[in-house]
């Protein structure tokens, strides 16, 4: 089998896996608390979930419930995944195309 022929059954194969299992989406989810002073004594609030994303060069946050929360993060990951996923495939489809067109002789540099 010709190396051309294997790079493009390996793209194949790695784009067969690029298929979330669910919701996909970027950004972050926190979980944090408030401290504050009540009668001289400092008491905990919390915990309260927020997710940030940038949405048109802004950042955007949301407050959640722990169930949005924990959806969220879930979503994020798979997020995660496509994205190597498709880092992979953008790698192997630049070896097929420059392994199948001719390219231009590169100089050496002295």
């Amino acid at each position: 089998m010709t190396p051309v022929n294997q790079l493009i059954r390996r793209f194949n194969r790695q784009v067969a896996e690029v298929q979330p299992d669910g919701y996909i989406l970027q950004g972050s989810v926190v979980r944090r608390y408030l401290r504050r002073q009540v009668g001289g004594a400092l008491k905990t609030y919390g915990p309260y979930y927020l997710w940030t994303r940038k949405i048109n060069n802004k950042t955007v946050t949301q407050a959640l419930s722990a169930e949005q929360a924990q959806l969220i993060r879930q979503a994020i990951h798979r997020n995660h995944q496509l994205e190597r996923h498709l880092k992979q495939l953008r790698s192997s489809s630049e070896q097929i195309i420059r392994a199948i067109t001719p390219c231009v002789a590169t100089r050496k540099r002295v």
